[in-house]
């Protein structure tokens, strides 16, 4: 009962947002294999972000070719942070992506969030995950870039039906765009 309420609270006030009702992953699959590729298309191709998780609850995303020079002095872009206070109880994940840096633009930053949180919650695609932090010899960029484009462009995120916990509930995500304040 109060699960449904929340959600339905949480419709209400995010309403703004198209699409904004997503899987959450589960926390141990994400600790498993904290890195992760994203890249983000445009007119003129695209560029490599990477993901970092890091504990708690906390997804830290820069440019990749940043991260490559510099692992410690990479700026981030974007947050995405995990509440997951009523998880267990009320079976509710709320998430919250920030984008911290103009790089990325509003929509971008949603998209690279549905995703990010797809490829940890989908079967099928944490496969590409798991293969990318246990394996990395193994992962072939160039089909994980054709088969994210695709999906770009077809504005899907994932390519599975659900998330990994078949019962869990959905959450909200708002997307919030801080590059003004930014220095």
């Amino acid at each position: 009962m109060y699960a449904s309420s929340l959600r339905s609270l949480l419709d209400i006030t995010h309403n703004s947002l198209s699409n904004n009702i997503l899987q959450p992953p589960a926390k141990k699959t994400i600790a498993k294999s904290p890195f992760f590729l994203h890249p983000v298309f445009r007119e003129e191709g695209h560029f490599m972000i990477i993901s970092q998780f890091q504990t708690p609850n906390y997804f830290l995303l820069a440019f990749l070719e940043d991260y490559r020079m510099d692992p410690a002095r990479a700026q981030p872009l974007l947050t995405i942070s995990l509440f997951d206070d009523m998880a267990e109880k009320k079976d509710v994940t709320l998430v919250r992506c920030d984008i911290i840096n103009r790089g990325i633009e509003e929509d971008e930053g949603y998209k690279l969030c549905q995703s990010l949180l797809n490829d940890y919650a989908d079967e099928e695609d944490f496969r590409s995950v798991h293969m990318f932090n246990k394996k990395p010899d193994a992962f072939d960029v160039d089909a994980f870039v054709i088969e994210k484009e695709r999906r770009w462009k077809a504005g899907t995120s994932g390519g599975g039906k659900k998330g990994i916990a078949e019962g869990e509930a959905t959450e909200a995500v708002r997307v919030e765009n801080k590059s003004d304040n930014a220095v």
